[in-house]
């Protein structure tokens, strides 16, 4: 029977879905490139790992790349050999698993204890099972594995203090609970491998521990419109329908109790047209005070705080972008974007609280965000305080009207504005933008405020500006579309002003 060397990563792929480990043998290149924001939580992991060994100085790397075996295995050898105390991604194999701990630490009586580093805040189901491999991997080897530990990310780290930065938690009795399963394991994943492509079906297991690489490949034959679109459909209900193979709305079977929303989905979809509540509507719109500020903001939120008094994985913005309309229909655009290393949190708030007066509704897509934003500011900077806990006061959600009063097929069961805005507005989309969403605009950030002063940061900004600017037009254009559903049109349409 041929044999396939399987690492830690594709054990754990293995656990989630047996067809999601046999592409990864046998078609990696039906992957997609993991998009940037993924890619940035990757080298977030790089950079804890890299600073949890720092508490072990005298620790071994092994500095060999982990496509090149022979090298990383011969210099494993040579640090055991040499008595080495710790090791850091030590390259091990047994039964043709490979695995490159964290770090190993020798004991006192020749054993050893191995860690774990997770970027999380917390131990998780999955990590479990990732660390018994690991040692099951080590036993194997010939190392005598003592304890076993997940060191991860401590909420209470406070900046610049990150003598704390980790806690250190010891996994030994769960891992051995299920060191017992890997031998089976592992003798299905080499039965499964060598036959032909599994025929697992979909699930809510696609994205469970972990999204998975191929969800474009095994989703492709799911309709435009199908089940997945309907709002708060429970997974139970829809795992019982792809049993059925029964994906489409059509197919719902009658004795589903469906909800009020869920019904006028469905309803919108075989009359393929919105469902509109004017009245609706118009009472909402009624509570707007002129002039009306347009707000969106974007954040980063880094495992390793960066600036005073920030917490690990705390959010701080950067940027935000603001439209403004007054009374006759005049709307300018007033923005921020942080261009430096710098703490952006205070210039950001100087910026904001100059941008929107005293007076005015405050419109935002998802309040509870931007509201724990300006919460955020007000604890930082309390001589903003009154301004700031003023902006928050006004804020008023336009989500709310597609969460109520506007329902529409062509949403596909989401009011996020990526998904109404070009249903709404059809001349505008996020496709052709160099930033399309928060993550993005993360990655794009981070790269901006660390690169010269040159056209390609300068690049940069203009991409980030031209991001965060379409988010808040693309709220003004939905206001405009709702204000003339309701027989209001405004009195001018035209091209904001920019003010910087």
């Amino acid at each position: 029977m041929k044999s396939f060397r399987l690492s830690k990563s594709k054990y754990l792929s293995g656990l989630q879905c047996h067809k999601r480990l046999w592409l990864e043998i046998h078609k990696p290149e039906l992957a997609p490139p993991p998009p940037p924001g993924q890619q940035r939580i990757f080298d977030q992991g790089t950079t804890v790992g890299e600073l949890a060994t720092e508490d072990f100085p005298d620790g071994v790397l092994i500095e060999a790349d982990y496509l090149n075996i022979p090298e990383a295995t011969k210099q494993t050898e040579e640090a055991l050999a040499n008595s080495a105390d710790v090791i850091f991604e030590g390259c091990f194999t047994h039964d043709n698993v490979l695995v490159r701990p964290d770090i190993i630490l020798r004991n006192d009586l020749g054993s050893w204890n191995m860690i774990e580093v997770k970027s999380s805040t917390s131990v998780k189901k999955e990590n479990i099972h990732d660390v018994a491999v690991q040692t099951w991997v080590l036993r194997g080897y010939g190392l005598e594995v003592e304890r076993v530990f997940l060191k991860h990310i401590n909420r209470e780290c406070v900046y610049p203090d990150l003598s704390n930065l980790f806690k250190t938690e010891d996994i030994t009795e769960p891992v051995e609970a299920v060191l017992s399963t890997i031998p089976n394991k592992l003798s299905e994943y080499k039965s499964m491998l060598v036959k032909h492509e599994p025929n697992n079906s979909i699930g809510g297991h696609c994205s469970n521990p972990y999204d998975c690489q191929f969800i474009d490949y095994c989703w492709k034959d799911v309709p435009e419109y199908s089940i997945f679109n309907v709002p708060c459909l429970r997974w139970p209900i829809k795992e019982r329908l792809i049993q059925g193979n029964h994906f489409t709305i059509d197919q719902l079977p009658t004795e589903i109790p469906l909800g009020n929303k869920q019904k006028e989905y469905v309803e919108s979809l075989e009359q393929r047209k919105s469902i509109v509540n004017r009245d609706g509507i118009s009472d909402k719109l009624d509570e707007l005070e002129y002039p009306l500020y347009f707000l969106d903001f974007e954040t980063d939120n880094p495992a390793v705080p960066r600036f005073d008094g920030m917490h690990p994985y705390e959010l701080f913005p950067f940027q935000y972008s603001c439209h403004i309309i007054s009374r006759d229909g005049k709307v300018i655009h007033k923005e921020y974007l942080h261009e430096s290393k710098s703490d952006p949190r205070k210039l950001l708030a100087e910026a904001l609280v100059k941008a929107i007066g005293k007076k005015g509704t405050v419109i935002a897509y998802y309040v509870p965000f931007e509201r724990g934003v300006l919460n955020s500011l007000v604890e930082w900077f309390p001589e903003h305080s009154v301004a700031l806990g003023s902006i928050a006061d006004r804020l008023w959600d336009q989500l709310d009207i597609f969460k109520k009063y506007y329902i529409d097929y062509r949403f596909k069961g989401s009011n996020s504005l990526k998904n109404v805005l070009p249903v709404i507005v059809p001349s505008m989309n996020y496709e052709n933008l160099a930033v399309s969403d928060g993550s993005e605009a993360q990655v794009t950030w981070n790269e901006m405020i660390r690169s010269p002063e040159t056209d390609e940061k300068s690049k940069l900004i203009n991409e980030l500006k031209e991001y965060c600017g379409q988010d808040t037009m693309a709220m003004v254009e939905i206001h405009y579309h709702l204000n003339r559903l309701i027989g209001f049109p405004f009195p001018s349409e035209d091209k904001p002003e920019v003010i910087v």
